[in-house]
């Protein structure tokens, strides 16, 4: 595979319908008239999934290398794992394979606007010191998301936003602070934190701040990136004149007991690794609190029939409970080798 400017890396696990949306869109996010052309290249990590994921890939990756919109890529390559090693081993899997002098992680969920990816390359070129850059990200209704540009979590933090009140009460001071609701996503500039929806990880990093750490497999890798290199002394930048539409959750909806536990696993990691281990378990002691207010509130709205989901919720409960007394989950990684089966490179020669 050739390097290009950019490679952009997607890791999938049964959005098929989402990830078609996120390729028809791509072209037209490296077109914006008043900047220099880039040239890009496209790796999909498939996390073995179980719906036609991996046939739209083979399908869409000839009618997007000759698309007449935008900027189409110079090569689409596809990457199939035989089981799903989670996000953390797939994106790294993926990060490897790419060559481009900038590294681009996207949700397959996510719809950048037209020129939005350009805009992002374009100040990563302007300002080396800019390690890590992120987009205005939008939900689909048009708010904010304010994962983009909050502050780092903390055990108050993670135990008000399990028990739903960060939500109810973003502008909050007790309950909501560190998302910093006040602070304008429409300004660029740097941040304490970006979501790992879409990250560009500029060609100014060493090779060590272009990956992310395997100890988090799946939830807080983003956290730790931002982390590292920040203390590398480079800067996280929000680019608010790049905007990209972010669904989510639509892949951990299908698994949400143990994506729950996997995110509870992944600050208690972080916790640990950068704060020691009085603050990772003060997060534990929150969490069996959480657990054991939310497994009671559920069982009884269970029983009052005002729950459509009981079962599950006392089950993700009760695992988050016997989870914060046992201690971290096994990280889920395997080598590349003994999981990939399929690798599918398509290279047509683009038609502008």
């Amino acid at each position: 595979m050739s390097g290009g400017d950019v490679s952009v890396v997607i890791v999938t696990w049964n959005v098929g319908e989402a990830l078609a949306r996120c390729l028809a869109a791509l072209p037209t996010a490296w077109d914006d008239g008043g900047l220099p052309a880039l040239t890009w290249e496209l790796i999909v990590v498939d996390n073995a999934s179980t719906d036609d994921t991996a046939a739209i890939v083979r399908e869409q990756a000839p009618q997007l290398l000759q698309t007449g919109r935008g900027h189409p890529p110079q090569e689409v390559q596809l990457l199939v794992n035989t089981r799903n090693r989670l996000y953390t081993a797939a994106a790294n899997q993926g990060l490897e394979a790419a060559p481009g002098r900038h590294l681009l992680l996207l949700n397959p969920d996510t719809v950048p606007a037209p020129g939005s990816l350009a805009r992002l390359v374009a100040l990563a070129e302007a300002r080396p010191r800019i390690g890590l850059l992120g987009p205005r990200i939008l939900t689909p209704d048009g708010r904010d998301d304010l994962r983009t540009g909050r502050h780092y979590p903390t055990p108050w933090s993670e135990f008000s936003d399990w028990l739903g009140l960060s939500r109810r009460f973003p502008h909050s001071r007790l309950w909501a602070a560190n998302l910093r609701a006040a602070v304008p996503r429409d300004r660029t500039g740097p941040v304490p934190l970006l979501s790992g929806a879409c990250l560009l990880l500029s060609a100014s990093l060493p090779p060590d701040l272009r990956r992310f750490d395997p100890g988090y497999p799946m939830y807080g890798e983003d956290v730790d990136l931002c982390r590292r290199i920040q203390a590398a002394g480079y800067e996280t930048w929000l680019v608010a004149e790049a905007v990209v539409v972010h669904s989510g959750g639509l892949s951990s909806r299908q698994a949400r007991a143990r994506t729950a536990w996997l995110a509870a696993d992944g600050v208690q990691r972080y916790f640990r690794h950068w704060h020691g281990p009085w603050t990772a378990r003060r997060h534990r002691l929150g969490m069996a609190v959480v657990a054991a207010v939310k497994w009671s509130a559920f069982s009884l709205l269970g029983w009052l029939g005002l729950e459509k989901e009981p079962a599950l919720q006392r089950r993700l409960h009760a695992g988050l409970w016997r989870w914060a007394w046992r201690g971290q989950l096994e990280a889920e990684t395997a080598d590349a080798a003994t999981v990939e089966v399929n690798r599918m490179v398509f290279s047509l020669a683009p038609v502008r």
